[in-house]
């Protein structure tokens, strides 16, 4: 017989089965883990030196050293991190030594998830760091290489590193183990072993390198094209799979809602062929059906924009300003007499930051000349983290100043010294101004007359906003 235990971790589920011959020892494993529970919430060190005396009679056992993360997960709730980094450490290396189970391969990577957690909270991610290799040292030794299965939990693993490449400016060895595992997915997926299990992990570590993580900036928008091909590959080859119709449908509300975005006919043709493939799914598949309503109301907020071709040679439309990141007195009446390039963007938005450079040459460049970039954003509930200088999305409610205070500090990390703004919720003026999608900029002339709009990123959109951008001044200046 079989009895599943359920450990509950910080942000993780771990599922480990007790097979036991004889119901004596299944009730011999619950009374040890109700005692255990019994002395976790008298005495935590009790509690940690029972569980040691329980392995040292059964090292071996999956089920006794999974227990571990139940006591690791106490220690993380009393802020006792040396003690929690030290049972995770003693369980990632009981599944590292028995990493030939599939169970265990996942665990690995399910334990670097919950130290990832701990560090949240800890601010010091050397225990990471060295799970992390750990792990990986585990999943790539030569008795794993044949085996489809720890693909996806090494997968995950070598982003994280590469993440910590990047980090230590070391670009081209993060690029280079990235490229290296990929091209084991790709393999995989290609080979007569392939299964949607193979297909789904690389489509996992795709979606894990066009993150909003600054980490991805190198390679962004290389990933999200090959995903987005992949993707769809993927669900011509497993149709009935409710994972990869998942995967496809949550895809292509990222390609139309954040990344492919500069050309508003394309998005809405986009739309409804993700409409008409997804139709028969949606019947049967719920997170497929909610993925389709969120697109329909994408439809309609595209429908409401202003058409840009109304807003050229027009008075800008006004501002709808909730607040002001850096406290500034800037309004539309002090900026009269200026070039005026508004660039509507958000945080999370990968081509958003492969703009930044442009905005500080051009500020650089033009500022003298009465020039002035207005950044417009919104509240996307959003905090800062000092330990990573990076912006993450919160799970709780982020109070307006606490997230333009995240604001301040990603903007300042970015070298960025522009005004920002942000819009009240449900602000109408990103749909005043045009904007199906971001980064989104508009070109005011010094009489306040809107004369160019354009979304999207890339060279060629950067070349295309200079070249208006010297129009307009020149021109002025000529007039004068």
């Amino acid at each position: 017989m079989t009895v599943i235990i359920i450990a509950m971790a910080v942000g993780s589920v771990y599922f480990s089965s007790l097979h036991a011959d004889d119901a004596n020892s299944v009730d011999t494993f619950r009374q040890q883990w109700n005692d255990l529970r019994e002395r976790m919430d008298e005495n935590l060190a009790d509690a940690a030196q029972y569980l040691e005396s329980l392995i040292a009679k059964d090292p071996e056992s999956e089920d006794l050293n999974t227990l571990r993360h139940a006591v690791a997960t106490r220690f993380i709730e009393a802020q006792q991190y040396k003690e929690a980094t030290e049972q995770f450490e003693k369980l990632l290396e009981f599944q590292c030594d028995h990493s030939d189970k599939p169970a265990n391969q996942f665990g690995i990577l399910m334990t670097v998830q919950s130290i990832q957690d701990m560090v949240r909270q800890s601010g010091d991610d050397k225990p990471l760091q060295t799970a992390v290799d750990r792990g990986i040292e585990a999943l790539q030794s030569k008795k794993r290489q044949d085996q489809p299965t720890a693909l996806l939990p090494l997968s995950q693993l070598v982003v994280l590193k590469a993440h910590f490449l990047v980090a230590d400016d070391q670009q081209d060895d993060a690029g280079a183990i990235v490229q290296s595992v990929l091209q084991k997915l790709v393999s995989a997926t290609q080979s007569e072993r392939a299964d949607e299990e193979t297909m789904q992990a690389l489509l996992r570590m795709l979606r894990s390198l066009t993150t909003a993580d600054r980490e991805n900036d190198q390679w962004r928008e290389k990933y999200i094209t090959m995903l987005d091909q992949t993707v769809s590959a993927a669900m011509d080859a497993y149709p009935e799979s409710a994972a990869i119709q998942n995967e496809y449908a949550e895809t292509q509300y990222l390609m139309i809602t954040q990344w492919r975005q500069d050309d508003p006919d394309a998005t809405t043709e986009r739309i409804k062929e993700v409409a008409e493939k997804l139709g028969s799914v949606a019947v049967r598949n719920a997170s497929v059906r909610a993925v389709l309503r969120r697109l329909d109301l994408h439809r309609e907020r595209i429908a409401a924009v202003k058409p840009v071709d109304s807003l050229i040679g027009k008075p800008a439309p006004p501002w709808d300003v909730d607040a002001w990141v850096d406290a500034s007195q800037t309004t539309q009446a002090s900026l009269k007499g200026k070039v005026v390039l508004l660039d509507f963007w958000a945080m999370w938005c990968g081509p958003c930051i492969a703009t930044f450079p442009h905005l500080r040459q051009w500020r650089e460049e033009f500022g003298e000349q009465g020039f002035e970039i207005i950044g417009v954003t919104q509240y996307y509930n959003f905090d800062w983290d000092e330990e990573k200088s990076q912006a993450a999305r919160s799970k709780d409610d982020v109070p307006p100043p606490t997230e333009r205070f995240a604001i301040a500090r990603f903007l300042e990390h970015h070298n960025l010294q522009h005004p920002v703004m942000v819009t009240p919720n449900e602000s109408e003026m990103p749909s005043e101004y045009g904007v199906r999608g971001i980064p989104h900029v508009v070109l005011i002339d010094r009489d306040g007359v809107v004369q160019f709009v354009k979304t999207g990123a890339g060279e060629a959109a950067a070349k295309e906003i200079h070249a208006e951008i010297k129009a307009l001044l020149g021109s002025d200046e000529k007039a004068e």
